[in-house]
């Protein structure tokens, strides 16, 4: 006796035409990319769980500034989904005016991040090779923030380019980018930030 598989209705199908070539590479890239978030932080978790002298994040770094550039980063992840959701109503200046928005404010948080390793270094004297955490802070964070200076690139070519046809695509593809780099950095800002040093003795 031989099962028949259940018919599926012209309806139901999504052909892979329907999801644009655009986005599928950003996933694909996105997903290599977390990769190499997850490969530092682990490296993080490693050295932090065997290095008895590992620093007090609250003493070492600037907790306001980072929560501050934090709250910009998380505004900004809403004001490009308000974009996406302008640009699939039509409305091209409204979310040209919000990608704008969007970029500004990823620039202030990467303003901010030269600012904070400006002062580690030259006010605190704590530099890439100070110790293992402070290595390991300045190349996760380096990384995410060089993630956060494409992104500003990309979105003001996006808000920028004049051809109209597409631009709801190159939205949304960039809204993808965006919204990883603010996931992102929500678990950087607790793996570096928040985590407690772990208790000596």
């Amino acid at each position: 006796m031989t099962s028949r598989m259940p018919s599926v209705s012209p309806s139901e199908r999504v052909p892979v035409a329907a999801v644009p070539a655009g986005k599928v590479g950003m996933w694909v890239f996105l997903a290599t990319d977390a990769m190499g978030f997850a490969g530092l932080l682990l490296a993080e978790a490693l050295l932090r769980a065997r290095d008895a002298s590992w620093p007090d994040p609250a003493v070492r770094f600037d907790r306001g500034l980072a929560g501050g550039l934090t709250l910009a980063l998380l505004v900004s992840g809403a004001t490009m989904a308000a974009a996406v959701a302008a640009a699939k109503a039509d409305r091209w200046a409204a979310a040209r005016r919000l990608v704008l928005v969007t970029a500004a404010l990823g620039a202030v948080f990467a303003l901010g991040q030269v600012m904070e390793f400006r002062a580690l270094v030259m006010a605190r004297h704590v530099g890439l090779a100070t110790d293992h955490a402070a290595g390991l802070f300045f190349v996760i964070a380096g990384y995410h923030g060089l993630h956060v200076i494409v992104g500003v690139a990309v979105l003001l070519a996006v808000a920028l380019g004049g051809q109209r046809s597409g631009r709801g695509v190159s939205i949304e593809v960039a809204a993808l980018y965006w919204q990883f780099v603010d996931a992102a950095w929500i678990v950087i800002f607790t793996v570096l930030y928040l985590l407690p040093a772990a208790p000596r003795g």
